[in-house]
């Protein structure tokens, strides 16, 4: 079954009501075995509607995509005792398994020894005599199949503790007599045991005693030498030999002595150690265990505290990953810093995993850095050893105390540098001078601020959060520097940016419009050379350079905010690089350059012969006829008038609309694209009266309809105009919907073919993923309602809408009334 069949029947289903959907399970059947087959989203409520239909083959065929189902269903499923759906679901759990091993065994507690279905051939039980794998046959040590149940505490038997072992013998006993349970016995001793001493004899011992008290004696006295129950402690162990899990069986924290007995008996591996220390309470000597047998499970995935003994030795290896190890021990309490300070070493360790705005952290760090004061030479003298010494923090900064009283000179920064473009984060000794830094005291910070250096000083506006104090500090002492070395990452939070852009400064403004996020009309108004304020703000050279040499292919828009400027330097660069294609453009462009800089500038464009970006000798950018109305508005006494005369005729709406009338199919998006981005406002108004009076072409339309000020009416003409492909149709219809110019409503009645319309509102489709929170509650109950006013209750009608949604070419209000029209008439 296609893409818009499985909608038709997904979406049929979910609009339809409860009873009308339950019948349509047999008008519908075949439909709906291919749908519980096939990999596209299905309701939610069907699988509950097979569940109750008592239709084994739609059961059998709903166990195949068990994902559909909630655990709870499947236990249903697996209640029923069918052996091809409890084959279907216990293979399926390999890969869900939600719910431990719930599912599995409910397959085999609701299993019918007596019926063959089940030992025959490719049938569960002969499925499973064929497997060795502890995880596929746990479920089965309680198996109603005395031969199942065998192999599979063959296999499982010495992972399972000794009561759980118990039980299940109690269970062979009962279900397979003596003979059953010497065959037990038997096995044990095959296996030395199943890791049990002393476990054969016992078996023997009951089987006799169940064997002498005969088939009428029962079995209590073989029960009794098998008794014990399991502590929910032995199930937690088993899971988590068994799947490195074990949450699920119990909340509490289990029974540290039975845990190490286990361990003694079967040693843990290491990864069911670290496991193992997600309890609270665990053994430290079990957690540096796990550490040690897989330090990279341990140190990546542990979840529980390690002794920060284990953590500085060598069995922490790779040691790269111990400060994340050391990070968590802070956030979650279980490391203190001072503990880190005084037995880490290196020092940079320590430091390095310090986390952010940590109160009890910074507390800390202050009573680490209490020596050091507010002198900068004792400050500077632990940057210059921070990445480098051997010792713990607190020996590092006592080292640095002592290099300071040493220095006679005046402090200053080691190697200074100025500002990165972008800005990346801090790494090595600046990345951890900054930590220590961040949670000094103010009156300590203020006066240190005038012996960092400018990488130092932008590092901490950047990624730092100093106080508006601190900030005015930084200011005051590093002045423009500072301003200039702030603007220098896309990430800036945006009150920061309106005060940077404030400022106007013209390198401010270079590195902001080079890293920083803001918006294309800034863009536009900093190469004009206009302050905020109003008043000029040159462009820099370095912005110009820049411009020469950006990736057209990711910031075209970035070279084409110039073109307006009306800047002679920015004209040339954003000519040179970037193709004009309407000539309403480029007379805006000669407009807005004589009007700021007079006759001479545009005479002197036209003559230009080199531009950058451009090869020598190549043509002029401006094309002949720009150059004919160019030479005629300076030979005029007014050119700037007739310059606005031509431009007014270009942008004539009789001749847009004539001209975009006979634009190709192929080219007519870009063609609006171009008027648009260039600045000619469209003519909305006569564009729509000369679609009601001859109908614009739907290529037409639907270009249109991709600008963003395109009113709703041509809007919805659009989405009626013809049929909707979402490969071609998404780049107008996505942001429509997304900005609710288009509502559900209109989808449903306008959008055609109804398949479309079906296959949205089924979900089959993944293409829209910024739509996907916005409107699909609306259009699901716009679709409800439409569809049963249409449709009502008969079943019998909403198959036949169902069946006719893949090949109609209307949209969905046509199709319901074609539908209900077929309904036989009940005079």
């Amino acid at each position: 079954m296609g893409i818009n069949e499985s909608s038709a029947v997904a979406a049929v289903y979910s609009l339809a009501e409860k009873e009308t959907a339950a019948g349509l399970l047999g008008s519908l059947r075949d439909e709906m075995l291919d749908l519980l087959s096939c990999g596209y989203r299905r309701p939610r409520r069907l699988a509950e509607a097979v569940l109750a239909s008592g239709d084994r083959e739609l059961q059998a065929a709903l166990a195949r995509s068990s994902a559909l189902c909630t655990p709870r269903q499947r236990l249903r499923l697996a209640g029923l005792g069918v052996p091809e759906i409890g084959r279907v679901l216990y293979v399926a759990e390999r890969w869900t398994r939600t719910g431990g091993d719930a599912v599995r065994i409910a397959v085999l507690e609701a299993a019918d020894p007596a019926d063959p279905a089940w030992r025959a051939p490719g049938g569960l039980v002969a499925v499973l005599l064929g497997e060795t794998g502890p995880t596929d046959l746990a479920a089965a040590v309680h198996a109603p199949f005395p031969e199942l149940a065998l192999h599979a505490l063959r296999h499982c038997g010495p992972l399972l503790p000794l009561p759980m072992l118990l039980r299940a013998a109690r269970t062979l006993l009962a279900r397979g007599g003596p003979e059953q349970l010497a065959a037990l016995a038997a096995l044990v001793e095959e296996e030395d045991g199943l890791g049990h001493p002393g476990l054969a004899a016992l078996l023997r011992r009951a089987a006799d005693a169940a064997a002498d008290a005969g088939p009428g004696g029962g079995t209590g006295s073989a029960a009794s030498l098998l008794a014990g129950e399991p502590a929910p402690t032995d199930e937690v162990l088993y899971a988590v030999r068994l799947h490195r899990g074990g949450e699920e069986a119990a909340d509490a924290a289990p029974d540290w002595d039975l845990v190490r007995s286990e361990h003694a008996r079967l040693p843990f591996c290491a990864d069911a150690l670290t496991h193992l220390n997600r309890w609270p309470g665990c053994p430290p000597d079990l957690a540096v265990e796990g550490l040690r047998g897989n330090p990279r499970t341990a140190l990546l995935q542990g979840t529980g505290p390690l002794p920060l003994s284990a953590l500085t030795g060598p069995e922490a290896e790779p040691r790269s990953y111990v400060p994340r190890v050391l990070r968590r021990g802070l956030r979650e309490g279980w490391l203190a810093a001072e503990q880190l300070f005084t037995e880490v070493t290196p020092a940079a360790d320590a430091i390095g995993c310090l986390p952010q705005d940590d109160e009890l952290v910074g507390k800390a760090v202050r009573e680490l850095t209490a020596p050091l004061g507010s002198d900068p030479a004792a400050w500077l003298a632990l940057y210059r050893r921070i990445n480098r010494f051997e010792g713990t923090a607190t020996a590092l900064v006592a080292a640095a105390c002592a290099d300071a009283g040493r220095r006679g000179h005046a402090p200053s920064w080691p190697r200074p540098i100025g500002a990165a473009f972008p800005c990346r984060e801090p790494e090595g000794a600046r990345a951890l001078f900054q930590r220590l830094f961040a949670y000094a005291e103010e009156a300590v910070q203020e006066a240190l601020v005038p012996h960092l250096d400018v990488r130092a000083v932008q590092h901490l506006l950047v990624f730092g959060t100093p106080s508006p104090r601190l900030r005015e500090r930084i200011t005051a002492v590093h002045g423009r520097a500072a301003q200039v070395a702030h603007a220098s990452r896309w990430d800036l939070p945006r009150e920061t940016v309106e005060e940077l852009l404030d400022l106007d400064d013209p390198e401010v403004n270079e590195k902001l419009y080079l890293y920083g996020a803001i918006a294309r009309e800034e863009r536009e108004r900093i190469l004009t050379g206009r302050g905020r304020g109003g008043g000029p703000v040159p462009v820099t050279d370095g912005l110009l350079d820049a411009l020469t040499g950006i990736d057209l292919r990711h910031h075209r828009n970035w070279v084409s905010a110039g073109l307006l400027s009306g800047d002679p330097r920015v004209l040339r660069v954003a000519l040179g690089r970037i193709r004009t294609h309407t000539e309403a453009g480029r007379l805006r462009v000669l407009i807005r350059l004589w009007e700021r800089h007079g006759p001479e500038a545009v005479r002197s464009l036209m003559a230009e012969e080199e531009f950058p970006g451009r090869a020598a000798g190549a043509r002029h950018p401006l094309p002949a006829a720009t150059h004919k109305n160019a030479a005629q508005a300076l030979a005029s006494p007014d050119g700037p008038a007739l310059l606005r005369t031509r431009l007014a005729a270009e942008e004539d709406p009789v001749r847009l609309i004539a001209l975009l009338r006979r634009t190709a199919a192929g080219t007519v998006v870009e063609r609006v694209r171009h008027l648009a981005q260039e600045g000619t406002a469209l003519p909305w108004t006569q564009l729509a009266e000369a679609h009601a009076a001859d109908p614009l072409p739907v290529h037409l339309l639907r270009a249109l309809a991709q600008q963003p000020d395109c009113p709703r009416p041509l809007l919805l003409e659009a989405l009626a105009a013809g049929p909707i492909r979402r490969g071609d149709d998404g780049p107008w219809l996505v942001p429509a919907m997304k900005e609710g110019r288009i509502t559900p409503v209109d989808i449903l009645r306008r959008c055609g073919p109804a398949a479309e319309a079906v296959s949205l509102l089924a979900g089959v489709h993944t293409h829209w993923p910024a739509t996907e929170d916005l409107w699909p509650y609306g259009v699901y109950r716009e679709a409800r309602t439409l569809t049963r006013s249409h449709l009502g209750t008969s079943p019998q009608t909403w198959t036949r809408a169902a069946r006719l949604i893949p090949t109609f070419p209307g949209p969905l209000p046509a199709l319901l009334t074609a539908a209900a029209a077929d309904e036989p008439s009940t005079d």
